[in-house]
């Protein structure tokens, strides 16, 4: 199985702020463990952060991550 990441890097870029922030709930909640465990480690680290750019964060310390 082969994956352009660049290419899914660019599709979630066309993807509206909702859909993007389904797939940040999902990337940065426990689902992502289990993405883990079934796909390895190589490939978590591909899939990279799906959280906010620090200019759209708040501002408390949970935010400063």
């Amino acid at each position: 199985m082969e994956i352009d990441l660049q290419k899914a890097y660019d599709e979630y870029e066309s993807l509206s702020d909702e859909e993007k922030e389904m797939i940040r709930k999902v990337m940065t909640g426990q689902a992502r463990s289990v993405i883990r465990k079934v796909f390895g480690d190589d490939f978590d680290a591909a899939l990279g952060d799906f959280i906010l750019p620090r200019s759209k964060r708040g501002k408390g310390l949970a935010s400063q991550k």
